[in-house]
């Protein structure tokens, strides 16, 4: 946790507080709006760390504005709630240490449900889901494993029967996955009922086995957020879950503005900083490939007019580089003629936006730009079967840490697991089965890690982790959490239940004369691991090999 995170929680917190009580006292559902929106941004900001409980009750004030929005609550019933949990912040804010800012050592007691003694209060933080469909067998299949990723799933045969229960329900589901084709009733009643859980607040993620455009502009019509063709793969599932209630963990957008204008690089600066985007400016091109490794942007602006070095050509220096093939540069410019615009294009830019665009608008632009682009980045960078990064990906980021560790003379830490008795997963149970227990240590491990760390698919069943700014003592803590809740989760294949174990080897990656030098120390270490029983994770040591 940053030295100066306490400060700046505070000070977010007195806007909060602040635009709380306007909204309060006005109870007004549009001042509401700016309220959640500030919520959303503090959500973001510490997305990186392990605060689990602060997370909650920001994840909860959120849930009661929408549902003010969405009249499911009075406003009167949405300032109850959210009163007592602004009084929490508040009140753990002037304590010392503020107990919702101390990361939590063991997150996996949030993240899944292992521990059979659980409260009721952590087991109700379950996403809930409700599968709506006809075919009985398949969907419960698909629950069955949708649960292993820690979510809470309810199957109901049809509308009818979902319509009936939901009345029942404590709380109402925050997904519902709806077949689109059932008996006895059309697809126009489906997409019009999934419409009216759209304005309750519920999102909906359609699917089925048609893929035309006309379903799928009637589901767009309809407000539903995804549509899943069947057969159904359960990685994919997953990550549109996660990506529609907005699970996974997210970091701040890295944007790197070059302007020989002073003031208007801090004027953005500013206002992409409050848009919670990490922003490094300079006026200076020089100093910007100084630095370029160590901020590692995930989209350039720059302005086109510059001394000694135009924009043009700066783009051109960037596409050189092969990491910054697919970042996005994005000039900024006063000079709107035509010509000017192509040339930006035929440079290597992705978009040309001109100063006089008010400054709402081109931070707007900004944001959706990055957003694409690190989703297509996403998409292409990942293992298609665990979801963490592809061996190329994984090793490009141990690369990169491995430089930034050599120069700023900073802890991080490389990881080699493998999982035990593989082969015989595979020889008793299938492939099938094999690819399931990948997948559910890939989503485990994504779901465990700080977001400045790196996860990658080395090859068959090991896995490769770098552990930023961790020392191997550190890093063998976090493994050593994550083995434990890994080796307790139970998978299931031809109606039989089997668990899981991995061995790991660790290395400190920085005090290694090269990366496949590093790679080579932990595969020992692994070895290691093997040898004393496996379910193990062991430290590299010289003196021990």
């Amino acid at each position: 946790m940053p030295t100066n995170f306490d400060a700046k929680f505070k000070t977010k917190l007195k806007i909060l507080v602040s635009l709380w009580a306007d909204a309060r006292k006005q109870k007004s559902l549009a001042l509401l709006e700016p309220f959640r929106y500030n919520i959303n941004a503090m959500a973001q900001s510490v997305a990186t760390f392990a605060l689990f409980e602060l997370q909650s009750i920001l994840q909860d004030i959120n849930k009661a504005c929408e549902d003010a929005k969405a009249e499911k609550l009075t406003i009167k019933e949405s300032i109850v709630g959210i009163d007592a949990l602004m009084n929490r912040l508040i009140s753990d804010a002037n304590k010392d240490p503020n107990p919702l800012l101390i990361e939590n050592d063991n997150p996996f007691e949030l993240l899944t449900s292992l521990d059979a003694n659980k409260s009721a209060a952590k087991q109700s933080r379950k996403p809930s889901i409700a599968i709506i469909d006809d075919d009985k067998s398949a969907s419960m299949a698909i629950a069955s494993l949708i649960e292993e990723f820690n979510f809470q799933v309810d199957y109901y045969e049809s509308i009818k029967v979902f319509k009936a229960a939901i009345s029942d329900l404590d709380m109402q589901p925050d997904l519902v996955m709806l077949d689109i084709t059932m008996p006895e009733i059309t697809m126009e009643q489906v997409f019009d009922y999934a419409k009216q859980l759209t304005q309750r607040g519920i999102k909906v993620v359609s699917y089925s086995g048609q893929f035309s455009l006309e379903t799928r502009l009637a589901a767009v019509r309809a407000g539903v957020v995804d549509f899943i063709v069947k057969p159904m793969a359960i990685l994919g599932i997953i990550e549109k879950i996660n990506r529609v209630l907005h699970l996974q963990k997210t970091r701040a957008y890295r944007v790197l503005f070059i302007d020989d204008n002073q003031s208007m690089g801090e004027f953005y600066q500013t206002l992409l900083e409050e848009a919670e985007c990490e922003v490094y400016f300079s006026s200076s091109v020089e100093h910007m490939f100084d630095n370029l490794d160590d901020f590692y942007p995930d989209l350039f602006l720059l302005d086109m007019n510059m001394p000694d070095v135009n924009g043009l050509e700066v783009a051109k220096l960037i596409r050189q580089q092969k990491e910054y093939d697919f970042t996005p540069i994005v000039f900024l410019t006063a000079d709107e003629q035509l010509e000017t615009k192509l040339a930006a294009l035929n440079s290597g830019a992705d978009d040309v936006i001109a100063k006089s665009t008010p400054p709402g608008l081109v931070v707007k632009q900004l944001l959706t730009r990055l957003s694409r682009a690190l989703a297509v980045k996403d998409f292409v960078s990942k293992d298609t079967l665990t979801g963490v990064l592809n061996h190329g990906e994984i090793m490009e980021a141990a690369m990169n840490s491995y430089r930034l560790s050599q120069r700023q003379k900073s802890p991080v830490s490389l990881a080699m697991l493998d999982l035990d008795h593989f082969k015989a997963v595979n020889d008793t149970f299938g492939h099938a089965a094999g690819d399931k227990v990948l997948s559910g240590l890939g989503q485990l491990l994504k779901r465990s890690l700080r977001t400045t760390d790196y996860i990658g698919r080395y090859g068959g069943e090991e896995f490769l982790l770098v552990f930023v700014g961790s020392t191997t003592e550190d890093a063998a803590a976090k493994l050593n959490h994550i083995r434990e809740a890994f080796e307790l989760i139970e998978f299931e294949a031809k109606s039989q239940k089997f668990r899981c174990t991995f061995s790991a080897g660790l290395i400190d990656l920085g005090n290694n004369m090269s990366l496949p030098h590093a790679v080579n120390q932990a595969d020992q270490a692994l070895y290691l691991s093997k040898e004393a029983g496996r379910n193990t994770v062991t430290i590299y040591e010289e003196k021990a090999l």
